[in-house]
């Protein structure tokens, strides 16, 4: 029986059927859902900051460069802030999506490597199932860039749930387009 299921949610198009597949199971079964965003500087969106800025031979260059690397991280840390901000406004309106069904809901927004990072909550937070999208890249682009599914899948402490979601959003067929989520 389940009890927790375990829903990552990122910034993809694929948050909405990956939620509807964890809302589906959790209205099943009765079973508190656990939303999880994993921030990370791969997503999509997230601010970039450069590492390694430029350094000069002479004071002034440095002196300037300085004072540049300095604004260049105040306006990170304010950029990030706005994208943690947006990652919790994502978590709660599907929080009071799966509430007002009544289904016992929390969230959760953690910084982390997001395949390490949903293991590791899956863990602790005892969940029976992790509900996660899968995208479908294959071959040399899965190998270059990894997958996050795949590693859940074999590291996860628990069942997991892949949510096949097309690599790129496609035009549906007008019957597919008039798809409905009821979520009473």
């Amino acid at each position: 029986m389940l009890k927790k299921i375990l829903v990552t949610i990122d910034r993809s198009p694929a948050n909405k059927k990956v939620f509807d597949e964890a809302f589906f199971l959790a209205k099943t079964t009765k079973a508190k859902l656990i939303l999880l965003h994993v921030l990370s500087a791969e997503e999509p969106g997230s601010p970039i900051m450069s590492l390694y800025p430029p350094v000069g031979d002479d004071y002034h260059y440095i002196h300037l460069n300085s004072e540049i690397t300095h604004m260049a991280n105040q306006m990170y840390h304010k950029q990030w802030k706005a994208f943690e901000t947006e990652g919790i406004k994502i978590l709660r309106s599907f929080a009071d999506i799966a509430i007002s069904a009544g289904i016992e809901t929390e969230f959760t927004q953690i910084t982390g490597h997001p395949s390490s990072t949903i293991c590791e909550f899956a863990q602790s937070c005892y969940a029976d199932v992790i509900v996660i999208g899968r995208r479908g890249h294959s071959g040399l682009r899965e190998m270059l860039l990894g997958s996050v599914s795949n590693y859940v899948v074999h590291h996860a402490p628990c069942s997991v749930l892949l949510v096949q979601t097309p690599v790129k959003q496609e035009r549906h067929s007008s019957s597919e387009s008039q798809e409905a989520t009821i979520y009473s």
